[in-house]
């Protein structure tokens, strides 16, 4: 086997991997019950503006790789339902800056607690001289991704200029 065959066959195992992966962290969060009556769109969302505490709908959606007017509606759900504030900024209120309410703090830790012991259960599964690694290597492997993205743009097509 050439070298240009043994890497083609090592790309498709990493993306069978990877698929692998996605559908096995997204499943037990699927269902709205696990995470807080919210979609996975929304429960991503408001993990997002936790973590920031205050953030901009543009920088979020350069955060979650997702266009401001798609974001912006799952946005308005979050509000609608008393989980986000949007507040305009003074001087231009074009520009909105993104917080959790009260409700929404609560939810958060909330969810963040539910992460935290599904990954928690999940690294029992590690070996324990390897799980510093596995976090590592899989920082690596998102930070690569991102570059690439960011390169690139979607699914590998040179962005024009």
């Amino acid at each position: 086997m050439s070298q240009s065959e043994r890497e083609l066959e090592r790309i498709t195992i990493l993306r069978e991997k990877l698929r692998r992966l996605e559908r096995e962290i997204d499943n037990p969060f699927a269902d709205q019950e696990t995470c807080c009556g919210l979609t996975l769109a929304q429960c991503h969302t408001l993990l997002e503006v936790g973590k920031a505490g205050e953030i901009s709908l543009v920088d979020l959606a350069g955060t979650l790789n997702l266009d401001t007017s798609t974001l912006s509606r799952t946005v308005q759900g979050l509000v609608l339902i008393g989980l986000v504030s949007r507040v305009p900024n003074e001087k231009d209120r074009r520009f909105v800056v993104l917080s959790l309410t009260e409700q929404g703090r609560k939810t958060f830790a909330s969810i963040e607690n539910l992460f935290n012991e599904f990954f928690q259960g999940v690294m029992e599964f590690v070996p324990e001289e390897r799980r510093d690694r596995v976090v590592e290597d899989v920082g690596l492997l998102a930070d690569a991704v991102r570059s690439y993205n960011e390169k690139t743009g979607c699914c590998g097509r040179r962005k024009r200029r």
